[in-house]
């Protein structure tokens, strides 16, 4: 139940994008020298560089005159009110930029890696306001930080994604509400919710509010890359209803059909509303309207309610099924110009949860309409936060954890004072996510009966691989196994070491195939991310060859001497060298791999960096 509650935290997905392309700067207002498209950036031995390579989809601000100016600017031609707007970015060490919407409301970019408490002129703050008649040291105002954060080493892509509502103005030209944004999230870690702007943020364009504009990307302050950006902009829908017919049945349903065939209630209303009834079971609510449309199109009707419900249009049926109101019931309907009817029945069977209703109508680049009145649909009930953080030790948590679509019966977390995290499975020996800011989100394994028992990480986050990290192979061009039984990898428990960067950090021990090895991760000196240690003990038999999995991704590309960067630079991994053994970049079963041949050694070390 609590999965599917915890729903609407996370952005919704399946609605239609419009994807800006990169193949030159022709969707730009005169874009000045420093702007490029380019094939990729990385950065190298020098953290405050990029380094281009040739080719198209990345919008590429470097220095190329005597300076950067306010002339670096960079418009789009697109002009946007209410807009959704998802986006890559990547900036070297110490740069700064930043995305205005409407060119007047700063989501900003910087480089504010490892800083712990963010400011509101940090990455993903809502940059503050500025009045220098407040005074000295009183000009900024109304900014807002990151609730954390987010923000990704230097030469790493972050992703983005703003929900923007613009101000609306009336005939006159007067202000009617604010411009307000629904939600940022940065790297997949929600930073802003319902924040109403006053006025325009600092650098702003003009101070005067419009209702539409080009969005505009800063480019005076330093370096900074670009890709993959994808937007929606919404209009006002211009379907009308008519007042709606009701009938009320009393007694069991099934299949939307009452005992009763004669209905308790009926009337009019101005809108269907499930609060025309106040019984909480076995019954059944039939509406009857009509709306029309002024274009044909394909539009999508969206139901939330309480048990089972319906959406009818034009005699077909278009949204069906049991569901909770957190979930969004979706079906399209291709309707032409002019007038339609709709029916929508509800039903429920059990007293002990609410009547809610909300039935909603959307065409792609409009707002989403209710047909319901707003009421119907109940507001979500507030569910506690029950967090494990850790204090001045590491915090260790068994749970079940979600690892994709699977559930991890035998998993463990770990959660360090300096705000670095992982969580592991017992059973393979292998990282399952690794993450930076807080640590653990409890509540779905203490709230009431404690169901789906799972726990989730809090913070920016990496996935792995869940995979032992050394196996036999008869050869380096060998494939890695995939799973390991209980016959090839045993595991002996853990201990928590006594160690000079402080105490209770679990060493995780296995028998595997003779070997007896011990696995150890800590926080790097600075807090840039984690390293592990591998130590193995026994003899390898003859003929054998172990190896160590350093790193799996999508891509990997070596960008500095044993420094990787891992799916599409998303993380790094660095190895640490040997005097004999050097590292492999491979491709095995479509993901490339970094390996590590391992004779002559009896221990392995690797950093992962994010």
């Amino acid at each position: 139940m609590l999965k599917k509650l915890l729903f609407l935290l996370f952005p919704l997905a399946g609605m239609a994008q419009n994807q800006i392309p990169l193949n030159d700067l022709s969707v730009f207002n005169n874009p000045s020298a420093n702007w490029t498209i380019e094939g990729g950036v990385t950065i190298g031995t020098n953290p405050s560089a990029f380094a281009t390579t040739t080719g198209k989809g990345v919008l590429v601000c470097t220095l190329r005159g005597a300076k950067y100016q306010l002339t670096d600017d960079l418009f789009s031609k697109l002009e946007h009110g209410d807009l959704k707007m998802s986006f890559d970015f990547m900036i070297p060490k110490g740069s700064n930029s930043g995305f205005y919407l409407q060119g007047r409301y700063e989501v900003q970019i910087l480089d504010s890696w490892l800083k712990k408490y963010p400011n509101d002129s940090d990455c993903g703050a809502i940059y503050h306001r500025w009045d220098e008649t407040r005074g000295k040291g009183n000009e900024g105002y109304q900014g807002h930080p990151p609730r954390q954060n987010a923000s990704k080493a230097p030469g790493l892509w972050n992703h983005i994604e703003i929900d923007f509502k613009a101000p609306t103005f009336d005939a006159s030209g007067k202000k009617l509400t604010n411009a307000r944004i629904n939600s940022v999230y940065l790297n997949g870690l929600l930073v802003h919710e319902n924040v109403e702007l006053l006025g325009v943020t600092r650098g702003a364009v003009s101070q005067q509010e419009v209702a539409k504009a080009p969005f505009r990307i800063q480019g005076d302050h330093g370096a900074v890359a670009f890709k993959n950006f994808s937007y929606e902009i919404f209009e006002k829908s211009d379907i009308s209803f008519t007042p709606v017919k009701y009938e009320y049945y009393d007694g069991v349903v099934t299949n939307f059909k009452p005992a009763n065939s004669t209905p308790t209630a009926t009337g009019t209303l101005p809108q269907p509303t499930q609060k025309v009834i106040s019984k909480k079971r076995d019954f059944l609510l039939k509406f009857d309207g009509k709306f029309t449309t002024k274009v044909a199109d394909n539009y999508t009707f969206i139901g939330q309610w309480e048990a089972m419900g319906a959406i009818i249009v034009d005699n077909d049926t278009v949204v069906t099924g049991w569901h909770l109101p957190a979930e969004y019931a979706k079906g399209k309907k291709k309707l032409s110009a002019g007038e339609h009817s709709y029916t929508i029945l509800y039903t429920k069977d059990y007293h002990w949860r609410p009547n809610s209703l909300g039935i909603f109508i959307q065409k792609d680049s409009w707002e989403k309409q209710a047909i319901t009145e707003r009421t119907s649909l109940l507001d979500m009930i507030p569910v506690p936060l029950i967090d494990v953080q850790p204090s001045d030790v590491p915090a260790i948590q068994r749970s079940f954890i979600m690892y994709g679509d699977k559930k991890i019966t035998h998993g463990i977390n770990v959660g360090m004072p300096s705000g670095l995290n992982f969580s592991y499975d017992l059973n393979q020996g292998g990282f399952l996510q690794l993450w930076r800011g807080k640590f653990l989100n409890a509540t779905d394994m203490w709230l009431d009966r404690g169901e789906p028992q799972t726990s989730a990480p809090m913070g920016l986050t990496i996935n792995a691989n869940d995979k032992f990290p050394l196996a036999y192979l008869t050869s380096a061009d060998a494939d890695f196994p995939e799973n390991l039984t209980k016959e090839d990898l045993f595991y002996k428990g853990y201990k928590l070491e006594k160690l000079a960067i402080g105490n209770g950090y679990p060493t995780f021990n296995y028998d595997y195939k003779g070997l007896k090895v011990k696995d150890s991760t800590t926080p790097l000196d600075k807090a840039e991310g984690l390293s592990r240690h591998l130590t193995f003990e026994g003899e390898i038999a003859a003929g054998k060859q172990l190896y160590a999995l350093i790193a799996e991704g999508t891509s990997i590309a070596e960008i500095a001497p044993n420094r990787y960067a891992i799916d599409n630079q998303n993380y790094y991994v660095e190895v640490v060298p040997t005097a004999t053994n050097k590292a492999i970049v491979r491709e095995s079963k479509g993901k490339k791999q970094i390996l590590m041949p391992l004779a002559g050694l009896k221990e392995v070390s690797y950093n992962i960096i994010f």
